[in-house]
C-alpha cells in the first residue's frame, strides 16, 4: 500500500511540474510577442520619420510637395521643433490612423501652419508625441512649412478632455493645439481621454 501511495504522489508531482513548465513557456511566449509588437511599432515610427524627413528635404529643395513613398496618400506638410525637448519631427498632411502610424498628422479641417486660426496636430502617446508629457508652460514650439516660413508658438497650458471634445475654430487668433491619448503610461489601445497642449503664436520669420 505504501509503494502505491508514493507512486501516485510521484505522478501528481510530475503532472504539476509539467503544468508549471508549460505555463512558464506560455508566459515567455506572450512576453516575447508583446516585445515584438512594441519593437515593431517603434521601428515603424522611426523608419517612417526617416523616409518622411527625406521627402521633406526634397520638398524644400524643389519647392513642391513630395510623397515619402510612391503609394502614399499623404505628404510632409510641416516641420515641428521643440528646442527645450530636443524634438524635431516632420508632420504629415491628414491625421488618419495610417498616417499617425508613421508621423504626427495635421488635421485637414484646421488652419494651415502659420496662418490665422487654430492649427491642430495629433500624434501617438507612445511614439512621436510621448514628449508632450514633459512640456512646460512657456516652452516654444516652432513650425516650419515647406515654403520655409517659421512660426513660433509658446505653450500656454495643458488639459485632459474627453475623446469626443470639440476644438472650436477661431479665425481671430493664431494658435496651435497638440493632441495625444491620455494617460501616457496606459497600455489600453483605445483611450477615452485626450491630452491637449495649447500654444499661442508669438513670432514668425
Amino acid at each position: 500500500m505504501l509503494i502505491v501511495k508514493e507512486s501516485g504522489q510521484a505522478k501528481v508531482r510530475d503532472r504539476y511540474r509539467s503544468y508549471v513548465k508549460h505555463l512558464a513557456m506560455a508566459l515567455v511566449l506572450i512576453a516575447i510577442s508583446f516585445w515584438i509588437k512594441g519593437a515593431y511599432i517603434f521601428v515603424k515610427a522611426e523608419l517612417g520619420q526617416y523616409l518622411i524627413a527625406r521627402a521633406w528635404q526634397q520638398s524644400l529643395e524643389n519647392t513642391e510637395l513630395s510623397k515619402p513613398w510612391f503609394w502614399a496618400d499623404t505628404w510632409p506638410l510641416v516641420r515641428l521643433r521643440v528646442p527645450t525637448q530636443g524634438v524635431s519631427l516632420t508632420v504629415l498632411a491628414g491625421d488618419s490612423g495610417q498616417a499617425l502610424a508613421f508621423a504626427p498628422g495635421h488635421t485637414s479641417g484646421s488652419a494651415q501652419p502659420g496662418a490665422k486660426g487654430v492649427v491642430i496636430i495629433s500624434g501617438h502617446r507612445d511614439t512621436h508625441f510621448r514628449f508632450l508629457q514633459y512640456l512646460q508652460v512657456g516652452d516654444n514650439i516652432i513650425l516650419q512649412n515647406w515654403e520655409r516660413q517659421h512660426t513660433v508658438y509658446r505653450v500656454s497650458g495643458m488639459q485632459v478632455v474627453s475623446e469626443d471634445a470639440l476644438i472650436e475654430a477661431n479665425n481671430n487668433t493664431r494658435s496651435l493645439v497638440l493632441v495625444t491619448c491620455w494617460p501616457f503610461d496606459s497600455f489600453e489601445p483605445n483611450s477615452a481621454q485626450r491630452f491637449i497642449v495649447h500654444a499661442q503664436a508669438i513670432d514668425s520669420y
